[in-house]
């Protein structure tokens, strides 16, 4: 499946500034059995009713509860949380 984490930051500059940190810590989940591939999508707009950046997972669906309980994912919800305006969470086939 697909899962993907669709953020817009408060301050369109954390894109940039954070990016690098960002791919480093979700790269740190294909560690995870079923999580199969991590791509980070930036936005190429700078149109304020866009978001700013997308991450893409491919896992399994067993794969995205173990994904929820990970470190990882708790250090991206303490350390960036604060930082994002408003976020969307899509899973698909």
């Amino acid at each position: 499946m697909k899962h993907y984490i669709i953020v817009k930051f408060k301050d369109r500059n954390d894109t940039e500034r954070v990016y690098e940190e960002v791919k480093a810590l979700f790269e740190k989940t294909l560690e995870i059995d079923g999580v199969d591939g991590v791509t980070l999508h930036k936005s190429n707009s700078d149109r304020t009713n866009r978001y700013s950046l997308m991450i893409e997972m491919d896992m399994t669906k067993e794969a995205l509860e173990v994904y929820d309980a990970c470190d990882a994912h708790k250090q991206w919800k303490a350390e960036y949380g604060d930082l994002i305006e408003s976020k969307a969470i899509f899973d698909c086939d």
